[in-house]
């Protein structure tokens, strides 16, 4: 594969694996029916404790794709189902950018973004385990030799080298573990090998799934879990939100090598602006208003106006902090009484999928950017926004030319990503 230096980077492949569909097609009809398939489900907590929350589950099996079982099991990962959902993006994502690639040479990279690869299924395991060990006056169960796989496979670098031996990929690989802002992030850095010629492609994926409860009743103690299985996001009476199971996969690469390959993009990634707040863990900053600053940052190093945006696709949590912080930073960035912009939030379709959540609600912003059409906004009553700019609570068919995804991630990470139409609307 030749590499040259290209500074345009565009997307020619998305890979959706959701709740509501698995695939571009297949994800967009259900956006479009204003599809969400929220569940109650018992799920351990601790040891001998099992609670109900309400997830966007992913089916049992997944329709239509190639979901690597005779990998996974060969490689002893049977059961990570985040890892699965990511593998199969993944597949979707070159399908859809009719990329092929020799499996021995090749420079493509790979950028995944997790926020607990494998942990589930290690903790799982060892409820699982605990459970069903009998009591013994011998001393302790042997818990370490039983669950040091499983400890193992947690580490980050685990999954890079599966995704990477999967696929046959030889290039500059990594992992980004910056709660909801991964995906973000990922792609900042895809971007950045393509712009410094280390290669023409670049893969970004991500996925989550739940097998326990843990991760989620700290959500719930800390008072932003959905008690109805609703996100209102936005919503002067927002209730908070639930989490979802999927990933998502995109191609990014080179203008020149989309050119030659033959093949439309969905967008080219103009550029984006990062910040930490050093502030606190679970709420942001308010009074900084960071996120102000990075949104006006992006929009000046990719040399473009507010008034030019016309989609927002916001983080939209759903909890009366973060939905108010992030509605005051757009306020304070955007002139509203003149912007052309509006804003669609896609969490309520398919839960907040973590660490996956900006690689699966970008894929939706770009399929409406595509087909000139932004599916509505579940559960956020019309008029009841707080957003200073209209939220699209209704389908509604518009041109898209320059679509802004925020993100605001736990522990601080305030993220703003510009994308625009290839090419531009006359």
């Amino acid at each position: 594969m030749s590499t040259e230096t290209n500074n345009k980077v565009v997307i020619t492949g998305v890979g959706p694996v959701t709740s509501i569909g698995v695939g571009k097609d297949a994800f967009w009809r259900g956006l479009t029916e204003g599809r969400s398939t929220v569940l109650p489900r018992q799920l351990y907590v601790d040891l001998g404790r099992e609670e109900e929350f309400h997830i966007a589950s992913m089916p049992p099996a997944l329709p239509t794709i190639k979901p690597h079982h005779e990998f996974l099991e060969r490689h002893d990962y049977t059961g990570y189902r985040d890892l699965a959902y990511a593998l199969a993006a993944v597949d979707l994502a070159l399908e859809d950018a009719k990329l092929e690639h020799d499996r021995e040479d090749n420079r493509i990279g790979l950028i995944q973004a997790f926020e607990a690869p494998g942990m589930e299924r290690a903790v799982a395991t060892m409820f699982e385990t605990c459970a069903m060990m009998p009591q013994s006056t011998d001393g302790p169960p042997p818990l370490y030799e039983i669950l040091s796989p499983f400890f193992y496979n947690s580490q980050a670098f685990i999954y890079v080298h599966a995704m990477g031996k999967a696929f046959g990929f030889h290039g500059f690989s990594t992992s980004v573990h910056n709660a909801c802002a991964s995906g973000a992030y990922a792609i900042e850095v895809a971007a950045q090998r393509i712009r410094a010629g280390e290669t023409d492609v670049m893969i970004v994926a991500g996925g989550e799934a739940f097998d326990t409860g843990v991760r989620i009743e700290w959500f719930r103690k800390l008072g932003l879990y959905s008690t109805d299985g609703t996100m209102r996001p936005f919503d002067h009476e927002s209730v908070g939100f639930h989490v979802g199971e999927g990933a998502a996969a995109m191609v990014l690469e080179s203008a020149t090598s989309a050119e030659r390959r033959g093949v439309t993009p969905y967008a080219e990634y103009l550029g984006g602006a990062f910040a930490q707040q050093g502030w606190k863990q679970t709420i942001p900053d308010v009074r900084a208003e960071r996120l102000h600053g990075v949104i006006s940052r992006c929009l000046d190093t990719c040399h473009t106006s507010a008034d030019d945006v016309d989609l927002i696709v916001p983080h939209g949590a759903a909890t009366t902090i973060s939905d108010g912080y992030e509605a005051a930073c757009i306020g304070k960035t955007f002139n509203c009484q003149h912007t052309r912009a509006v804003a669609a939030v896609f969490k309520p379709h398919v839960g907040h999928t973590l660490a996956a959540s900006a690689l699966i609600e970008l894929s939706a912003g770009l399929l409406a950017m595509r087909h000139r059409h932004i599916p509505a906004t579940l559960h956020t009553r019309p008029g009841r926004s707080k957003l200073p700019v209209p939220l699209v609570t209704e389908p509604a068919d518009r041109e898209i030319d320059t679509l802004l995804k925020l993100s605001t991630g736990f522990t601080g990470h305030d993220t703003a990503t510009l994308f625009g139409r290839v090419p531009r609307t006359p």
